[in-house]
Formats: C-alpha cells, sequence, structure tokens
C-alpha cells in the first residue's frame, strides 16, 4: 500500500538506484554510519550516516548533475541528518516493552513520529541538493555559513552565560547527570542552538542590507541596520513597564501560576517510604533562569519582540535566508507550544511530552519539519517537501519496524521463557549487543527509505542544465569537502580523547617529543593536530581549485569515490579506537561487523557504478501522488502498523520485561517514569 502511494510503480524500470545493489550499498551506508552514531552520539554522530549515504545516492544515481553535486550532497545530507540528533528514542522502545497496554502503543508511536522526522529532514538535505538550481544552491551557503558559525559560537559563549545567570556562583552541572542544574535547562532540549541560528540568520540578514543601494535611493530610514537598535530598547522598556504594570495590579503572581507547572506529580507518594515528593526540587515548564530573575524576565522578553517586529518590518533575508529563518522560527514556536505551553494543559498525564522526564527535542524539529514542508512549497521546490514526506511516512514505519523484529529474533531462548535459566545453546546469542544489533537495523532500514524516497524524486525530477556553472563561485565546493572531512570528522573523533582518558589508556598529561619543557592535555595535542591538517587540507583544496592535483580524480563519480572511502575507512578506524580500551565480546557485533559491511561496500561501491549518465524520462517536473494522499495513506497505514505491533508485543511477552527492570519505563498511570522518578533540582539526570 505505502509503495504504491509513494512511487509509481515505472519509476523502477531505469533508475539505477533502484536495483537492488544500489538499495544494498546505500542502506549498509547507512547501516555503518548509524552503528557508528551510537557510540559518538547526538548530531555529530548522526551526520557521519548522513555523509556516507548522501555520497552513495549521487554516485549510484546515474545522473550527471547529481553526481557533479556529490559534495553538496555529502554537506547537506550530512546537515540534514543532523537534525534530531540529541532525540532520545530509548525510552520510547522501553515503553514498547513496558507490558503495560496503553504504554505499548504509545512506545511505537513515538519511535514512528521519531524516526519520520529523523528520516524526513534527512531527505530534505539530499532533495534540496538535487533540486535547487545551481546558482541559487551558491548563493545559499553565504546564509547557512553564517548560522554555522553562530552554531560554533555557541560552544564558547554557553558556560560564560551560565556562570552570569547562576544566582550567587551556585554550581551549574556538567554534560551529563548534573545538566539539569544548568540555569539554561529547558526540558534537556537545544532551545539555545536554534536560538543561536535565529541570532546568526538576523545578523547576515542586517550584513546583506548595510549597503543597500535601493534604501540610499529613498527607502524608509527605519529600514537602515542601525535602527534594529531603537526597536530593542523600545520593545524592552514596553516588556518592563507591562510587568511592572501587572505587579503593581496584583496580576503578576496569578499570571505565573497560570503559566508555570511542576513537572512531576506532587501528590505521588512512594510506596515503600511512604513519602512524599518535595514540591520545591521539582523543574518547571520553563529555563531555571526565568525562576532565578523573575524581575527580568519582562524587559527581556519585550526586547526579543521588538528585535523580531524590526525583522518582520524590515528584513529582506535574501539568497533563501528565508528558509532558515523559517526552521529556526519553526522550532522555537513548535517548542513553546507543544512541551511548554501544551503541559499546562496535560501535566497530569505528564504533560504534552513524548518522554518525560527525557529531551523534548522532538517538538522542536517536528516545527522545522513543519517549517521546511510550508517553505518548500511556497519557494518553487514541491518536490523536496514530497520527497521529504514520503521519506517521513517510510522512515517512521521503519523505525518503529526495527524493535518489532528484535522482539521476534530475541523470543526464542528469552529469559523470561525459562524461569530455570536460558539453555545453554541460546546463552551465547541471548547475551548480544542488541542495542548496537538495533541501531544498525535503523540505519538499514533508514537506507532503503533513503533510496525510495530519491528514485521518486530522480523520476520525477528534470535534469538540471546548469551551463553557467563553470564561471560561479566553487569555493562553496571547497568548503563542502572541507566541512565533510573535517568538521563532521573532528565533531565526532575529538570525542576519543575523554574515551581513552576514562579507560585510563593515557595519561592526563603528554610532553612534547625531546623537549620535555613543553606539555599539554592529550586533547592540547590532539587539537594540534587535527587543525594543522585542517589547515593544511584547506590550502590544497583552494590550490586545486587553481591549478588541479593529480591526486585528485577528474570525474565527478571519482571525487564521490574518493571521499566516500576518505571518510568512511576514517570513521571506522577511528570508532574503533574509541572500542579498543575494554574491548570483549560484546562489542565484536559492533566494531567488527561495522569494518566487515565497509569492507563490502568499499568493494561494491567502487566496481558498480556504471560511467554512462542515465536521465529521466520527462524534461519537466511530474506532479505524481498529492501531497494530501500522501499523508492521508500513509498516516492510516501507520495506525494499523501501531495496532498490530503493540498487539503482537502484548501478546508474545505479556506482562514480562523484554528489558532489564532498571531501564524499564511507563508513559502512563500510576506507574509512569515521569510521576515515580522525577528530575529533582538536587538528584542526578537520567
Amino acid at each position: 500500500m505505502m509503495l504504491s502511494m509513494s512511487v509509481p510503480r515505472h519509476c523502477f524500470q531505469s533508475c539505477p538506484l533502484s536495483h537492488p545493489v544500489s538499495c544494498l550499498i546505500v542502506a549498509l551506508s547507512l547501516s555503518i554510519g548509524w552503528g557508528i552514531r551510537g557510540n559518538f552520539g547526538h548530531e555529530a554522530g548522526a551526520m557521519v550516516a548522513g555523509v556516507l549515504s548522501s555520497i552513495a545516492v549521487a554516485v549510484l544515481s546515474g545522473r550527471q548533475d547529481w553526481r557533479e553535486r556529490v559534495l553538496t550532497f555529502a554537506f547537506l545530507g550530512a546537515l540534514g541528518w543532523g537534525f534530531g540528533g540529541s532525540i532520545a528514542y530509548m525510552y520510547p522502545i522501553s515503553f514498547t516493552e513496558s507490558g503495560h497496554a496503553s504504554s505499548t502503543y504509545f512506545g511505537f508511536f513515538a519511535l514512528f513520529l521519531e524516526g519520520g522526522l529523523w528520516c524526513g529532514m534527512g531527505v530534505a538535505g539530499l532533495a534540496m541538493a538535487a533540486v535547487m538550481p545551481s546558482r541559487r544552491l551558491n548563493a545559499f551557503f553565504k546564509p547557512l555559513c553564517f548560522v554555522l558559525a553562530a552554531l560554533w559560537l555557541r560552544h564558547f559563549l554557553e558556560v560564560p552565560l551560565e556562570a552570569f545567570l547562576a544566582p550567587g556562583g551556585q554550581d551549574t552541572g556538567d554534560d551529563t547527570w548534573q545538566r539539569h542544574k544548568s540555569p539554561l535547562y529547558w526540558f534537556d532540549a537545544d532551545w539555545l542552538q536554534a536560538l543561536m541560528a535565529l541570532i546568526g540568520i538576523c545578523i547576515y540578514d542586517l550584513w546583506d542590507r548595510r549597503s543597500d543601494r535601493q534604501r540610499a535611493e529613498g527607502q524608509r530610514w527605519v529600514q537602515h541596520p542601525l535602527m534594529l537598535l531603537p526597536f530593542l530598547v523600545f520593545g524592552g522598556v514596553v516588556g518592563y513597564t507591562l510587568q511592572l504594570g501587572l505587579r503593581y495590579a496584583g496580576w503578576e503572581s496569578a499570571l505565573a501560576d497560570a503559566l508555570v507547572v511542576s513537572l512531576g506529580d506532587p501528590s505521588y507518594v512512594h510506596p515503600t517510604t511512604g513519602l512524599s515528593l518535595d514540591p520545591r526540587q521539582l523543574l518547571t515548564n520553563w529555563p531555571q533562569f526565568f525562576s532565578d530573575f523573575p524581575q527580568h524576565v519582562g524587559w527581556g522578553s519585550g526586547l526579543l519582540l521588538g528585535g523580531g517586529f524590526y525583522f518582520y518590518r524590515n528584513g529582506l533575508f535574501r539568497r533563501d535566508a528565508s528558509l532558515l529563518l523559517h526552521l529556526s522560527l519553526g522550532w522555537l514556536v513548535s517548542f513553546l507550544l507543544l512541551p511548554t505551553l501544551g503541559s499546562i494543559f496535560l501535566m497530569s498525564h505528564g504533560g504534552l511530552r513524548v518522554m518525560p522526564p527525557r529531551s523534548d527535542d522532538w517538538a522542536g524539529i517536528l516545527g522545522v519539519f513543519v517549517a521546511a514542508v510550508f517553505w518548500f512549497r511556497r519557494n518553487r521546490m514541491k518536490a523536496v517537501a514530497k520527497a521529504m514526506s514520503v521519506a517521513f511516512i517510510l522512515g517512521g514505519i521503519s523505525f518503529a519496524t526495527m524493535p518489532m523484529i528484535r522482539y521476534l529474533m530475541r523470543y526464542p531462548g528469552h529469559p523470561w521463557r525459562f524461569p530455570e535459566g536460558v539453555p545453554a545453546s541460546w546463552s551465547h546469542y541471548q547475551s548480544a549487543n542488541w542495542h548496537s544489533i538495533l541501531e544498525q537495523m535503523h540505519g538499514f532500514g533508514f537506507g532503503c527509505v533513503v533510496v525510495i524516497s530519491m528514485v521518486y524524486l530522480w523520476k520525477h525530477q528534470p535534469r538540471l542544465n546548469d551551463i553557467e556553472e563553470e564561471g560561479q563561485k566553487r569555493w562553496t565546493r571547497v568548503f563542502a569537502a572541507w566541512f565533510v572531512i573535517f568538521g563532521v570528522g573532528f565533531l565526532n573523533l575529538h570525542k576519543l580523547v575523554d574515551s581513552w582518558l576514562n579507560h585510563q589508556a593515557i595519561p592526563e598529561v603528554l610532553k612534547a617529543p625531546l623537549l620535555g619543557g613543553i606539555e599539554a592535555t592529550p586533547g592540547g595535542w590532539f587539537n594540534l593536530v587535527w587543525w594543522s591538517a585542517s589547515f593544511l587540507g584547506a590550502a590544497l583544496l583552494l590550490r586545486h581549485l587553481k591549478r588541479p592535483l593529480e591526486v585528485i580524480p577528474s570525474s565527478p563519480i571519482g571525487k564521490g569515490q574518493m571521499i566516500y572511502l576518505l571518510f568512511l575507512w576514517m570513521m571506522i578506524l577511528g570508532n574503533l579506537m574509541r572500542a579498543i580500551p575494554g574491548f570483549n565480546d560484546g562489542r565484536m557485533v559492533t566494531e567488527w561487523v561495522l569494518f566487515m559491511n565497509g569492507v563490502v561496500v568499499t568493494g561494491l561501491l567502487l566496481t558498480w557504478p556504471a560511467s554512462q549518465e542515465v536521465s529521466p524520462l520527462h524534461a519537466k517536473w511530474v506532479e505524481g501522488s498529492a501531497l494530501g494522499s500522501i499523508w492521508l495513506r500513509g498516516l492510516v497505514s501507520a495506525a494499523c502498523m501501531i495496532w498490530i505491533y503493540g498487539m503482537l508485543v502484548l501478546t508474545l511477552y505479556q506482562e514480562h520485561l523484554e528489558g532489564k527492570p532498571w531501564a524499564n519505563h511507563k508513559r502512563f498511570g500510576p506507574e509512569a517514569t515521569w510521576r515515580i522518578r522525577p528530575i529533582l533540582k538536587h538528584g542526578d539526570h537520567p
């Protein structure tokens, strides 16, 4: 049903991507990347899967216009898959294992939602690289660089900002078990990153309008970039005055009581100790610094609204910067409406949250996805909106299906079926690292969805004849290549040092060769080596633009294969180096399998792609299925899947835990995790 909905049957007749071998290469690429992501985590880890699968799609497509953009495919594919990288999905899986009916069904729904968001945004990056004309695509790199720079600056600003906002210099926690002590903590989500992206795109708009000729020829002076300051000041004054008025009228406390709820159940009584929770220890649905500095909420909110009004009236956001504006605003608005304000009305059920008390990044990414579909439809790129919609539906189904397959695989010899002990013939099988197996299965399923979505786009999107590309600025390709190898590589591999230190595999301080007076931490030596190589890499790439280096292939296929293999083995070997301290049998299913899959995909990618071009049959965009029809059929299919999977799990395992008791979580009921184990201000973060 889903296949006929999303991809017409004739799409598979001539597209090289539709061949089983091509599908296997893309699926293995994403499986390897997703397996590595499980070790490095978050957005940076998800980018690894995006880079590998995107390059494979471009090389295997047979389309010259896609192959020539292989570096852009890798770059935007990495960014697309990076969206939502911090979304936690083990809690929803645990819901499906709980034996609690409503939690089980909800767990499969949550997996569908998260997988859909991940795959939808990943394919959005790929589709954008395939559809957008070259001049427009290269111009888009300018505002994108402003956003990336703002996100990079966040790493240097966040810690000083936390220290500034911490009342009385109190402890601001760490990045793991105590992260909720940060005054910036808000639903364990990446709201600060979204805000920094918004600031970056606004700074770009100011920079872009700094010397507008149109304004000099008679546009209103109020549109000058410097006029942002009066708008900010006026907004701050209005916000401060409004809060002051509410305070004198006696309404400030009432408004705060209406908008603030505790993230927990104050009436819960522990069945063993008979003690209830201290409401003062519970977090709220707003950042901690709101409670610490309530007197500054008015002018601070007014300042933001004043700046927003300035850009609403005067912002131009050229070079498709409006896409980045939509994405950042979509994140913030959705996050504000769903878990923040929505939880006010649903706190008796844990709030409008997917996996309390864990991260609610899903809400922000949902806003990003909706904003992206809206923007692509309005800006002559309906093909991207359809491809990412197909990917959302199929990606969500795949993401929920893989845990179900794992449950079926584990059923023979499962411990609960043998109270006297697991038979010896099943003990090694059951002791496998099933978490890693599941992650690699997730990646493989996502890879198949990427192929289906891009085959749909391949057939319906005409060839881009960018004759003007010879004279365009090629710095974007250099930047894309540098970002993929050295940027994505560093974001992941710098974590090796912490892993080695945690296993006490290296000393905490290392001396320079021959010069004993020069000492540095392992992280310092790593950074010196990495950034020395990255600066050399940038210089060589720029040199290649003027005088080609013989080591870099001249054909698009060769370039794609080269960067794929370089990145693939850099990450596989880096992942292996992370695991070597403390390596045991449980690591075989991860590092050994990833290594062998890397060998297989290397051989296939080097020998399978044909050099001749295969173009789509149509010379113009073919509309295909309506977007509404895709969503209607897809959501109905997903609802049926959720019901079937939930029924199967409850029937097979009944009320027996599939996982460990301490890892069992329920979303609803009197034993819901958010109710019995909420995050406490002076406790550990789950």
